[in-house]
């Protein structure tokens, strides 16, 4: 009798766990996807940190450009007079 009470309660200990050892595993299973997602973000932030960088480098090509020919345009300005 004590034996089948002792199986019995174990049996329901064992049964108890599982449930716990879902939850943690779906616990495991948030903070990898979190890990996951803060790696993407820092990839698409890196990423539009290029494009910007790139963008700026665009710009001063073209300001320097406008540049060039605005001094060109003095310069011929000062050979007329």
């Amino acid at each position: 009798m004590k034996c089948t009470a002792i199986f019995l309660v174990l049996s329901m200990v064992v049964l108890m766990a599982q449930p716990a050892e879902g939850f943690l595993g779906l616990l495991f299973q948030g903070v990898i996807h979190g890990q996951q997602l803060t790696e993407l973000q820092q990839l698409a932030e890196q990423q539009q940190l290029a494009e910007q960088q790139q963008q700026q480098l665009v710009d001063q090509q073209q300001l320097q450009q406008q540049q060039q020919q605005l001094d060109k345009r003095a310069f011929e300005q000062l050979e007329y007079n």
